[in-house]
């Protein structure tokens, strides 16, 4: 499996499903993400590539697209969200171009989410010029191709969502989180939390067994919208300045 999936990823001229790839759109479950984060200048910054996995998947392929103006020297390692038996593969000809291929097969099924499953980190080195602003990160299909692929090489359906390194002159990274509990006090378990940026960016967790959850890497100074999906209750959102971590963000269901 891992030498064909390799094949298929790094072939320019293999066709993905029309309904494979989409910035931002969600086909089913099954999705690719870009974990947004922050930097400053002339550090190095470690962006997270995660999947929402369906538990089928033992292989996917991407390109990442960035500014390599901004970007540079890409170092990548699997995430600890892999399952066992994993290897990854990395294209580096078009990074002066700011495009990194990555292909990530397993002799294994990756198991399903929630939570989103950590695929690869990318270490980048951030230039001590850059704009403070944040940079986007996106997925194209050169050199290597969007695949996901199962145990059996059948083409999977997935999106793709991109993510933000902000250039901050001064950049906190915090992390915050709470308890989801039932109207009653009762720690809910598995509600979905998803934290979402003035740029519209959003990341996703699921709540323990006790009810709690976290974002860790979250840029301080910034303005977040926290909603909770649950299929019982009905949850407010809140909008909350984050300035420090803070572990008391906490939703108390509706009936």
């Amino acid at each position: 499996m891992a030498a064909f999936f390799l094949l298929l990823a790094t072939s320019a001229t293999v066709s993905v499903p029309t309904n494979a790839y989409a910035n931002g759109l969600n086909f089913g479950e099954r999705k690719i993400s870009v974990v947004s984060t922050a930097a400053q200048r002339g550090t190095q910054v470690t962006v997270a590539v995660e999947m929402d996995a369906q538990g089928d998947e033992v292989a996917a392929s991407f390109t990442l697209s960035y500014d390599p103006l901004v970007l540079s020297n890409p170092v990548v390692s699997l995430g600890s969200g892999v399952p066992a038996g994993t290897s990854v593969t990395v294209n580096p000809d078009q990074t002066i171009n700011g495009r990194l291929g990555i292909v990530v097969d397993s002799i294994n099924a990756f198991a399903s989410s929630p939570p989103s499953r950590q695929v690869v980190n990318v270490r980048f080195t951030v230039a001590a010029d850059a704009t403070f602003a944040p940079t986007q990160i996106s997925f194209v299909e050169s050199p290597t191709s969007l695949l996901v692929a199962s145990a059996f090489g059948a083409l999977l359906p997935a999106a793709y969502q991109v993510g933000t390194v902000t250039v901050s002159p001064t950049v906190s990274l915090v992390t915050i989180g709470g308890r989801v509990t039932t109207p009653s006090g009762q720690n809910l378990r598995s509600a979905v939390v998803t934290l979402i940026d003035s740029n519209g960016v959003r990341r996703v967790t699921s709540t323990s067994p006790f009810g709690l959850y976290s974002f860790d890497n979250v840029a301080s100074g910034g303005t977040y919208t926290l909603t909770v999906g649950s299929k019982r209750y009905r949850f407010s959102a809140r909008v909350e300045t984050i300035a420090a971590s803070v572990s008391n963000l906490d939703f108390v269901g509706l009936e």
